[in-house]
């Protein structure tokens, strides 16, 4: 899959895109269909896109992008806040000269996305929030565990919780593979923005149509999953079956037919 990196304010940011390969300093031809930004979660990365990018190909140009700090982009931090992160991205769409796109977020990014539509929401064709929330309740602990890891006081260990009952090790195996490529300090920094992340009296100012996906084994962010669907206008809300919190990575194709249906229901 091709590979790129856009510079935005310092910082190097890799991005993962379908289709041709182009010069390094030109961006990705992405004049098939719609643009799909997909955003990662917390301590995530683009890799865990790359079987939902390859499916949304069929029908438009997809791209995956690493945030500051995490597996291949540039910088040792995360950029501290939800708000942040999204400024980024829309210097990263800047940089690859794109007008307008569908956003694509897990979990933190989610967040990212659903910030984007409210600040910049010209440049925003349609949402499909993943696993998200406008708010999302951290625990102390869950807290204070990533604080000790991230000063090298406790082990990072596999969270079992975020794959249903049904997940295979091989699949486990994959999602821990790309969650250590980001630092534990960057996964603490942004278990803080997502505590502080709040737009949930701001959810009726969304204009764009929107999708709202969770799995049914994601006790996390059903609660999350349907005030967004409730309070933004127009929201449609699909509940994969067997599935949990690391929904590209565990059920990439429905993942992917959903998105491209709810794209060619817009297009009419």
């Amino acid at each position: 899959m091709p590979e790129k990196y856009a510079q935005v304010d310092g910082i190097a940011t890799f991005l993962r895109h379908t289709g041709a390969t182009t010069l390094p300093e030109a961006p990705p031809d992405l004049s098939h269909g719609d643009t799909i930004v997909c955003l990662h979660g917390a301590g995530g990365n683009s890799g865990l896109f790359g079987d939902v990018l390859e499916r949304l190909a069929k029908e438009h140009s997809p791209i995956a992008i690493d945030f500051p700090g995490h597996a291949r982009s540039g910088s040792l931090d995360s950029l501290g806040s939800v708000a942040r992160i999204g400024a980024h991205l829309r210097g990263v769409l800047a940089a690859l000269r794109v007008p307008r796109c569908v956003l694509l977020g897990g979990s933190m990014g989610g967040m990212v996305a659903l910030e984007t539509a409210l600040v910049a929401p010209e440049l925003v064709k349609a949402l499909v929030l993943v696993a998200s929330g406008a708010r999302v309740p951290v625990s102390h602990e869950y807290l204070e565990r990533w604080r000790l890891i991230s000063e090298g006081k406790a082990r990072r260990e596999f969270d079992r919780r975020d794959y249903p009952a049904s997940a295979t090790p091989d699949v486990m195996r994959r999602g821990f593979m790309e969650d250590i490529k980001t630092d534990p300090r960057v996964v603490y920094q942004n278990a803080l923005a997502v505590r502080d992340f709040d737009r949930e009296a701001d959810l009726g100012r969304v204009s764009c149509p929107t999708l709202v996906v969770v799995g049914d084994e994601d006790a996390e962010s059903a609660g999350p999953s349907e005030i967004l669907a409730a309070r933004i206008p127009g929201a449609r809300k699909l509940v994969l079956p067997k599935v949990g919190h690391r929904v590209a990575l565990l059920a990439p194709e429905a993942l992917s037919e959903a998105v491209l249906e709810f794209l060619r229901g817009i297009a009419k």
